[in-house]
C-alpha cells in the first residue's frame, strides 16, 4: 500500500486511454435533423465529397475537357446516339462529337442548311425505331437516321410521315418520348394539356395523316385533380407512360385498343396528387424506380408487386431545406428550362443539376444534388457537388457521363488519381486544371457520455489517394468566433494513405517530405479537451482522396459542471 494512499476512482479513470473508431459514413448529407443528436453515419456538410459503395467518403471525380465546338453558340441540350454526342446549340445548329473530341456540324438534308433558325431555348430527344427524334417546341421536329441501311444514315432531316413524305401533321412540342411502339409529343404551344401519340411502330405518322393510321390525340386536362393542367414532362417507365403536371402524375397504359374497327384508347391509373414535377429533363427512370423533382423535393416512384401500379415516396427529406433554398430563387420557366438530371449507372446515383442564376440571367453555378441509391445494401445517401456550371448532360453506352456548357463538353473521370476539373481546356488555367475544394462536416459527438469531461490525445486515419486535407475539431457547441469566422479548437494537416514517404521516389516537391501521411499507422498527437466535439475534414486537393475510418484515443475524466 502506498504511503500516499489509494488514488481516487475519478483520477484513476483519467489515466485510462480509450479508443473509438468511426466507420461506415453511408448516411450521407443530412440538414433536416439536428446535428446534436445525429449518427456519425450522416454529414452536416458534404461538398464535393460523397458516399462510396463501401460506405467510405471520397472526393468526387473531376470533369475533363472533351471537345470545343467551333461555333459561337451555347449548347441547349445534348444526347448520346450511335457512338456520338449529338448537341443542339442555341443558334439552331446541330453538331456531332466523337470520343476523341472531334466535332462536325450536321447540316439539314437535302438543302445542307443549318437545322433550325437561331433562338432555340429548349430541346428534348428520344429514340424510336433506331432513329433519333429532336423537338424544340418552336420548329418542326427533326430526325437523325440511325439504321446503317438507311441512305440518310447519321444525317439530319425533317421528321415526316413516310407514306406522304409530309410533316404537315407532325406536331411541334417541347417534350418527346418513345414508349413501347409509340412516339409521344406534348408541350404543344397552343394545347398544353394534349398528348399527341403516333401511329403504332412509327415516329412521324400522327393524327390526320392517311391510313393506315391509328394515331390519336388525348386532352388529359380533365384528369388533373389539382393545380394547372399544363403538362410539365413525360417519362417512359417500364410499361407506364408517366405524364407529369405541377400538382401530380398521371400514369398511363398505351397499346389498349377497343371497338370495331379497333381504335387506340390509352387508359390511366388515376391522378396521383401532391407529387408533381418542375422539369421534363429532371425525370429519370432507373430500373423499377423513376425519379423526378418538384420545387421542394426529389421523389421516387416504385412499382407495387401486387397491383403493378406505381407508388410515390419522398427521397430527399434529409436535404429538402437545401433544395427549397435552391429552387426558391428560380421561376417556373427557369426550372423547366435549366433544371435537369442524369443517372450515373457506375456509381448508382441520380444527379440533379440546379442552377444559380444572377439578376442578369447568367448561370453562375450549377449545384449538383447527388443521390447514391442502392436499396439492396441500404445505401441511400445525398451529397452536393460544387464548382460546376453545366447546362446539359448525357450518358454514353459505356455509362460515361458527358457534360456541356457554352460550346464546350467535358467527361466525368471515374478512375483518375487527379482531382483537377477542366484539364485540357486551354481557356481555364491554361489547361492545367482547377483543384477540387471539398468540405465534410460530421455531427456533434459525446463519445457515449455527454456530461463527462474528455480529452482526445491522438488521432489516426485510414485513407487512400494522395490528396491533402485538414482535420478540424470544434468543441462544446462553439463553431465561430465573435467575428463570425470558423473557430476550431484544433487543426492538423494530413495527406492520403497512398502517399510515398520520405526517401521514396517522387515523394513530393517539399524537400522535407510529404507532411503527415496517413500511410503511417502510428497515431498522431492531437490534444483536444471537450464535452461534445465535432470533426470537419476539408481542403483543396489536386489528387484523389478517400477516407475509410477515423480513429481517436481519448481520456475520460470528471463530470463537467
Amino acid at each position: 500500500m502506498s504511503v500516499f494512499g489509494r488514488p481516487s476512482a475519478s483520477r484513476a479513470a483519467t489515466r485510462v486511454i480509450k479508443t473509438t473508431t468511426l466507420r461506415d459514413f453511408g448516411g450521407g448529407l443530412n440538414v433536416a435533423d439536428t446535428d446534436l443528436n445525429m449518427s456519425p453515419r450522416f454529414a452536416r456538410v458534404s461538398e464535393n465529397i460523397e458516399t462510396t459503395l463501401d460506405g467510405s467518403r471520397a472526393v468526387r471525380g473531376p470533369a475533363r475537357h472533351l471537345a470545343t465546338v467551333n461555333v459561337e453558340a451555347n449548347v441547349v441540350n445534348h444526347t448520346y446516339f450511335n457512338g456520338f454526342v449529338i448537341s443542339v446549340m442555341d443558334n439552331g445548329s446541330i453538331w456531332k462529337i466523337d470520343g476523341a473530341g472531334n466535332s462536325e456540324q450536321m447540316l439539314l438534308y437535302p438543302g445542307l442548311t443549318k437545322a433550325w433558325p437561331a433562338g432555340v431555348t429548349y430541346v428534348s430527344f428520344t429514340v424510336q425505331n433506331s432513329d433519333l427524334i429532336i423537338q424544340n417546341g418552336r420548329d418542326k421536329p427533326l430526325i437523325v437516321a440511325g439504321a446503317a441501311s438507311n441512305s440518310l444514315y447519321m444525317k439530319v432531316s425533317y421528321l415526316v410521315d413516310l407514306g406522304t413524305l409530309s410533316n404537315i401533321n407532325t406536331p411541334i412540342g417541347k417534350f418527346v418520348v418513345s414508349h413501347g411502339q409509340y412516339t409521344i409529343v406534348s408541350g404543344i404551344p397552343d394545347r398544353p394539356s394534349v398528348l399527341s401519340i403516333s401511329a403504332r411502330n412509327t415516329s412521324g405518322t400522327f393524327l390526320n395523316d392517311p391510313a393506315p393510321n391509328d394515331a390519336v390525340e388525348i386532352d388529359v386536362g380533365a384528369r388533373v385533380a389539382q393545380r394547372s393542367a399544363e403538362i410539365i414532362g413525360l417519362l417512359s417507365h417500364r410499361d407506364k407512360l408517366l405524364v407529369m403536371f405541377q400538382g401530380g402524375i398521371l400514369p398511363m397504359l398505351l397499346g389498349v385498343y377497343s371497338g370495331s374497327p379497333e381504335v387506340h384508347t390509352p387508359t390511366d391509373e388515376g391522378f396521383i396528387t401532391d407529387y408533381g414535377g418542375i422539369a421534363h429533363r429532371a425525370m429519370q427512370s432507373i430500373g423499377d424506380e423513376a425519379f423526378f423533382a418538384d420545387s421542394t423535393s426529389v421523389s421516387v416512384l416504385r412499382r407495387t408487386s401486387l397491383t403493378n401500379t406505381v407508388k410515390p415516396e419522398r427521397a430527399s427529406q434529409l436535404i429538402d431545406p437545401l433544395l427549397i433554398a435552391s429552387m426558391n430563387s428560380l421561376t417556373p420557366q427557369q426550372m423547366q428550362q435549366y433544371v435537369f438530371a442524369i443517372t450515373d449507372q457506375r456509381n448508382k446515383r441520380y444527379m440533379l443539376f440546379v442552377p444559380t442564376i444572377s439578376a442578369g440571367g447568367v448561370i453562375t453555378e450549377t449545384v449538383v444534388y447527388s443521390y447514391t441509391y442502392i436499396p439492396a445494401i441500404k445505401r441511400l445517401a445525398w451529397a452536393r457537388f460544387r464548382g460546376w456550371n453545366f447546362t446539359s448532360a448525357c450518358r454514353t453506352s459505356m455509362q460515361n457521363l458527358i457534360f456541356g456548357i457554352g460550346n464546350k463538353f467535358y467527361y466525368y473521370d471515374f478512375t483518375s488519381t487527379d482531382a483537377l476539373d477542366y484539364i485540357g481546356d486551354d481557356d481555364i488555367n491554361d489547361g492545367a486544371g482547377v483543384p477540387i475544394t471539398f468540405d465534410w462536416e460530421l455531427p456533434w459527438a459525446d463519445f457515449g457520455d455527454h456530461w463527462a469531461y474528455k480529452q482526445i490525445v491522438a488521432v489516426a486515419l485510414d485513407t487512400e489517394g494522395e490528396g491533402f486535407f485538414t482535420l478540424e475539431a470544434y468543441v462544446n457547441n462553439i463553431r465561430k468566433d465573435e467575428d463570425g469566422n470558423p473557430s476550431p479548437a484544433a487543426t492538423m494537416d494530413f495527406r492520403g494513405g497512398d502517399t510515398t514517404l520520405y526517401g521514396g521516389s517522387g515523394y513530393g516537391v517539399d524537400p522535407f517530405g510529404t507532411g503527415r501521411a496517413t500511410t503511417d499507422e502510428r497515431m498522431f498527437k492531437y490534444e483536444v479537451p471537450f464535452s461534445i466535439i465535432k470533426f470537419r475534414i476539408k481542403g483543396t486537393t489536386r489528387k484523389s482522396l478517400k477516407i475509410a475510418t477515423l480513429s481517436f484515443a481519448y481520456q475520460k475524466g470528471l463530470i463537467s459542471v
